[in-house]
């Protein structure tokens, strides 16, 4: 490593680009296989989406392959605490999903049917006097039945992304901070180096994990169009009360409402209005926070006097058909690659794409789960249209 006029020059094996959950997760399995790994990260660590979400999971989606990667996903989320050393802080308290027409209740009839019950994750379709009996705090007025998804729960994110990053500086990964990746350089149709405005690394591969700014870098760079486009959504907390809710709620006919409790007692969620797409500055709109508070008193009246204590807003990273991308498509320069376009469930897919991904890049091999999410599909038109979207 040199340095000289403040730019380091060094070089690595696989540079990866973005420093959240998928970023860190990919550096740290590269480095598990041998890989001598840089990370870039155009801010600091954890400071995109991975430390803007809800830190639920689910393994519940709305077709076959979302789900089954799901249900390994989870399996592998939950394992964290052990493999990393950092407590994620899980519970199971499961998620419940609240319909107000007919055809939505069909729809998780079919869902559960044809998918859930197949794969071993079905869930329980209540009736209305199910769920005043089970969730009393709900007001059920136009309400016709919910679907209870017990195998889904919660966690810390914060702690996953801190345990992923001490675990790669344990095995050597480089992690620039500050570092905003600005160019590659291609030889022979093969990548040879990576420029950011600080760091100039000769390296032969580099990984796309930056979320929602995935699309726009990967235009800007080697002029790659990835369908992913970026959706500010918001999201607030209150004060810790005594507990009242005991599971995640959805309203699936209400903007797509949910709210649920932490452990430490705070009331956690948020609402769905209209999406812009765009990188829209960070921050919030009284309409959203007037919103969210009208409906949530609406659906739970034991929350209208509870305090909002703070409100936060982070981007989805969205593709054409809400689920993500991995891999590569062979009429790219050989060596590069992209984990991204999770559509709002990257931090529970994140660690084991990357597993995957790092398995792909190490010895070419396309794990099953894997192979429905290549970037080609959008050439093919073999889309996997995603409707469980929260």
């Amino acid at each position: 490593m040199a340095e000289g006029h403040g730019l380091i020059t060094t070089q690595a094996d696989v540079v990866v680009i973005g420093a959240g959950i998928v970023g860190l997760a990919t550096a740290y399995y590269l480095s598990r296989r041998g890989f001598n790994v840089a990370v870039l990260e155009k801010g600091y660590v954890g400071s995109g989406s991975s430390t803007r979400n809800a830190g639920r999971y689910r393994v519940h989606f709305g077709n076959r392959e979302n789900t089954e990667f799901a249900i390994r996903a989870i399996k592998k989320l939950e394992s964290l605490s052990s493999e990393l050393g950092w407590n994620g802080v899980f519970e199971r308290s499961g998620y419940l999903w609240l319909i107000r027409s007919e055809r939505v209740l069909k729809l998780y009839e079919e869902l559960n049917n044809e998918i859930w019950k197949p794969l071993g994750v079905p869930v329980e379709i209540l009736s209305t006097d199910e769920i005043r009996e089970r969730f009393p705090y709900i007001n059920t007025q136009g309400i016709i039945g919910a679907a209870f998804g017990p195998q889904d729960g919660a966690f810390h994110h914060d702690y996953i992304v801190m345990g992923y990053y001490e675990r790669a500086l344990d095995l050597g990964v480089h992690i620039y901070e500050y570092s905003e990746a600005k160019s590659i350089g291609i030889e022979s149709n093969r990548v040879v180096n990576v420029s950011s405005n600080n760091v100039f690394i000769r390296t032969k591969a580099v990984v796309f994990a930056a979320g929602a700014w995935t699309g726009e870098l990967m235009k800007s760079m080697l002029n790659i169009e990835v369908p992913i486009k970026p959706l500010r959504r918001e999201i607030g907390i209150t004060e810790p009360v005594r507990p009242i809710i005991n599971t995640y709620v959805i309203d699936t006919e209400r903007s797509f409402l949910y709210v649920g409790q932490t452990m430490r007692g705070e009331i956690l969620g948020s609402i769905e209005l209209e999406g812009v797409e765009g990188f829209l500055p960070y921050g919030n709109t009284l309409n959203w926070l007037s919103t969210w508070a009208r409906e949530v008193i609406k659906l739970i009246p034991a929350l209208r006097n509870i305090r909002v204590m703070r409100v936060w807003s982070g981007y989805y990273e969205m593709t054409p058909d809400n689920s993500h991308i991995m891999g590569r498509s062979e009429d790219w320069p050989e060596g590069i690659y992209v984990v991204s376009g999770f559509s709002g469930h990257g931090f529970m897919f994140g660690p084991l794409a990357a597993e995957l991904l790092a398995k792909y890049i190490a010895t070419g091999e396309v794990d099953p789960l894997m192979k429905p999410f290549l970037p080609t599909r959008f050439k093919t038109g073999n889309l996997i249209r995603e409707r469980l979207i929260i």
